[in-house]
């Protein structure tokens, strides 16, 4: 990993500090972070998934996108899920549901893996 990516997961492992993270090196020298344990609002069911991506060896110049949930989550009301989300996807491996929420006005002092994470959960459960 470089140095960059060492920084923003231990970025991530801090604020997500009572979930299970897993995070892996990616040959190129990013990494693929999972966070499980994540709580989504009424809106789904199940109310607990899994967040996956991959933080790409340009980070922080590079947005962390997309995003990746349990593909066994549903909306609770039997409606489909709107724009931003497709799948079902596969991603390293995993049946999932893909979140596209692309930062259009990155600012790397701000917009980093962690916060990128806590604003794609924040979407998702205002959906």
């Amino acid at each position: 990993m470089t140095p960059d990516i060492e920084k923003a997961t231990k970025e991530i492992r801090s604020y997500y500090s009572k979930n299970k993270i897993e995070i892996e090196d990616v040959a190129d020298g990013g990494a693929r972070v999972i966070v499980h344990d994540i709580q989504l609002s009424e809106i789904y069911t199940p109310k607990i998934t899994w967040i996956g991506f991959i933080i790409g060896f340009q980070y922080p110049r590079a947005d962390v996108y997309p995003h990746y949930i349990d593909h066994t989550i549903i909306r609770s009301d039997g409606k489909p899920f709107g724009g931003g989300f497709s799948g079902p996807v596969k991603w390293q491996e995993r049946d999932c549901i893909q979140i596209s929420r692309k930062s259009n006005k990155l600012d790397p002092s701000v917009d980093t893996a962690a916060t990128k994470l806590a604003k794609v959960i924040e979407w998702i459960n205002s959906q």
